[in-house]
């Protein structure tokens, strides 16, 4: 069975695709469904698909743009884009962004069958290519090298290569671990290597000596080592006891920093993930590692473990929520929205806001921008040249606080980690549509009627209603609260005991009460028990 997600913002071919697709070829089934591309991504940064089927015409990301994306994270996904358009430029662009195929409407099901059926074929060959089923290929491998490989493939969720491993070790009488496991992460702190006036390339080849250091730590103590997709350096430590495990992981820190890495100049951070028994979920333990680096934020020693992680999973949760809002700003090229949202990330920070702060806060945001959006890596170095230069004229205005200007030095950071502009399908009504939406996210706070958004882009309010209808799929009115009730959720995470009224204000309400009328409607509770509902938890 192969993984299908369909991608499109009319709801009948969404209904049609979803319910018909396994009856036209039985090999693909429909695991996930979205309305624009920008949906696609989130879905397919939390799980895996082997085909995607996309229109061409969407609002917010495109089909091309959403090829593009899944081409530049060399995601080993095929493409299928359906368009109404038989223009040779967007052909043109599919190919180069490898798409599979280019089907025009309206289609027809042997047309789907005929596309699906080639699409099997090159899914097969690819996995013949791979070859990774047969464990005659790592019979060299000496036993230190099957656990780290054992290690890779747990984390990665690869059932195939989990089962090949395991067999080694079984076939060898080889324990993999103890009762009690954990996962400690450690990585260069780039706070410190920024403050040496070190370049980003410089943090690659010390993270390439930290790992070596580790294996060296690990050869003697038999533990496992291993690297993720980050450069982060990953120890598996495992012992018969929990209290025996928690000594063993701080022990292990001591000994890597004092003994082993010895550059008290170039310092590291790192974090150990929850405990567990059973081997399948270390990813968990690794997951809960990764989120609790976080807390470098607010100053923790280390290593941080997963108790510094549950006591602060409410900072946690609402850094996670701005980031990923952050995110989808970048990957929709939203620079207005952006500009908004990152003064909410700026309020999680601690007064007074110091050079160290920002230097933290602006590394963290680079880092989780570039793992979430494929971001290559010259522009992350771009944003980190821009954010030291930044800091320069920080010092060079000698100023404990000001927050425009903490606030400039960030979106410059975020700006620059722009990559090369998508390709935009924008006839004249679209360009109306997205004048439109720009200018709302840069005015929801403020009183907005349909006339006067139409009359600031010299158009028919009827006419703009009925473009708007058309091309966003919803009316006018409900554009608008979505983006002032989504502002509204973002300011409560980000400030817990915000006045009402004060955040009424803040999205363009004339009073509290309309706003209280408004958030409970949307959401179903008021705003004030939105609020105080226990550990803050996602309604929608």
């Amino acid at each position: 069975m192969y993984h299908t997600l369909i991608v499109d913002d009319e709801p009948l071919m969404r209904k049609y695709l979803g319910e018909n697709l396994s009856l036209i070829c039985p090999d693909f089934h429909v695991t996930g469904i979205a309305s624009d591309g920008l949906e696609a991504v989130e879905l397919m940064q939390k799980q895996f698909f082997d085909l995607v089927i996309t229109d061409i015409k969407m609002p917010e990301m495109d089909g091309l743009n959403l090829a593009k994306f899944i081409f530049d994270s060399e995601f080993p996904t095929k493409v299928i884009i359906i368009s109404g358009y038989n223009e040779f430029e967007y052909a043109r662009l599919a190919i180069k962004y490898n798409v599979s195929d280019y089907l025009l409407k309206p289609l027809q099901d042997s047309q789907i069958r005929e596309t699906l059926s080639k699409i099997k074929d090159e899914l097969e060959v690819d996995v013949l290519r791979k070859n990774i089923t047969s464990p005659t290929i790592y019979k060299n491998y000496s036993d230190s090298e099957i656990k780290t490989a054992l290690l890779t493939a747990l984390l990665s969720g690869n059932k195939t290569l989990i089962q090949t491993f395991y067999g080694l070790l079984q076939n060898k009488n080889i324990p993999f671990m103890h009762s009690y496991a954990t996962i400690l992460i450690l990585k260069i702190d780039d706070l410190h290597i920024l403050l040496q006036e070190k370049t980003v390339a410089e943090n690659t080849s010390y993270g390439l000596e930290l790992f070596k250091q580790c294996q060296s730590y690990c050869s003697l103590h038999k533990a496992i080592t291993a690297k993720d997709d980050y450069g982060n350096s990953l120890l598996l430590l495992s012992a018969n006891s929990s209290e025996e495990l928690t000594s063993m992981v701080k022990q292990a820190y001591h000994d890597i920093v004092h003994s082993y890495w010895r550059k008290d100049r170039i310092k590291l951070i790192a974090a150990y993930g929850t405990e567990v028994k059973d081997m399948m979920h270390l990813a968990s333990s690794y997951e809960t590692a990764m989120q609790s680096l976080a807390l470098v934020l607010r100053n923790e020693t280390y290593p941080i473990s997963s108790h510094h992680y549950f006591s602060q999973s409410q900072f946690i949760k609402e850094l996670h929520t701005i980031c990923d809002a952050l995110a989808s700003d970048y990957i929709a090229k939203n620079w207005n929205k952006a500009s908004s949202d990152l003064y909410l990330y700026m309020k999680l920070m601690k007064d007074p806001i110091t050079i160290a702060q920002i230097l933290r806060f602006g590394t963290y945001l680079i880092r989780y921008l570039s793992r979430k959006c494929k971001i290559k890596p010259d522009k992350v170095i771009d944003a980190f040249q821009v954010l030291t230069n930044g800091m320069d004229q920080w010092m060079l205005r000698n100023k404990k606080e000001d927050t425009n200007h903490i606030h400039s030095i960030l979106f410059s950071v975020y700006k620059a980690l722009e990559q090369e502009e998508y390709f935009t399908i924008l006839p004249e009504a679209t360009q109306i549509v997205e004048s439109a939406r720009e200018y709302i996210c840069t005015h929801y706070q403020e009183p907005l009627s349909l006339a006067q958004v139409a009359d600031y882009l010299n158009v028919n309010p009827s006419y703009l209603s009925d473009l708007f209808h058309k091309n966003i799929g919803e009316t006018y009115t409900k554009f608008v609260t979505r983006i002032r009730m989504e502002q509204a959720v973002l300011l409560m995470k980000s400030n817990p005991h915000e006045k009402i009224y004060r955040i009424a204000e803040k999205t363009g309400f004339v009073s509290a009460k309309h706003f209280n009328s408004v958030f409970k409607k949307y959401y179903g509770v008021t705003p004030k028990e939105y609020m105080t509902k226990s550990n803050n938890q996602y309604i929608r």
